[in-house]
């Protein structure tokens, strides 16, 4: 297998979980962590089949960065046609968990998403998504 290298910036605290995880798993290598990841995101984000989808949307994010309660909840109404409810847990001082039951067109789904995860205070978004037709 061919490939390049490229250079990425991981903050400190996010890097020694990686070597934490990677000697509890018997990776070989950071490169190797990161490869996995990296296919594991990007088969989560690219819904290849247009189709009608349910599942779940989970979101982690700092709730002290802007108004960022406030915009999810906004974006959650601009999309009331795909959005069944949310539930909203406070983990510590800072740090919250939003999950948001979706169903709906997989093009609508993954718009919703994306935007989610573009916003300023989201930390990881986990899309758990099913098509069902």
């Amino acid at each position: 297998m061919s490939g390049r290298k490229v250079g990425i910036y991981i903050p400190s605290e996010l890097e020694q979980q990686l070597r934490v995880l990677i000697e509890k798993r018997g990776i070989s290598n950071i490169s190797q962590a990161v490869q996995k990841a990296l296919r594991l995101y990007l088969s989560e984000i690219s819904m290849q089949t247009a189709c009608i989808v349910t599942g779940s949307i989970t979101i982690l994010y700092n709730h002290e960065i802007g108004d960022i309660d406030s915009v999810l909840t906004d974006l959650q109404h601009e999309f009331m046609d795909i959005v069944l409810f949310a539930t909203h847990i406070h983990l510590d001082r800072e740090k919250c968990l939003l999950t948001i039951a979706v169903k709906g067109p997989s093009e609508r789904v993954e718009e919703f998403t994306s935007r989610i995860t573009n916003l300023r205070g989201v930390l990881l978004v986990k899309p758990t998504i099913l098509c069902v037709s």
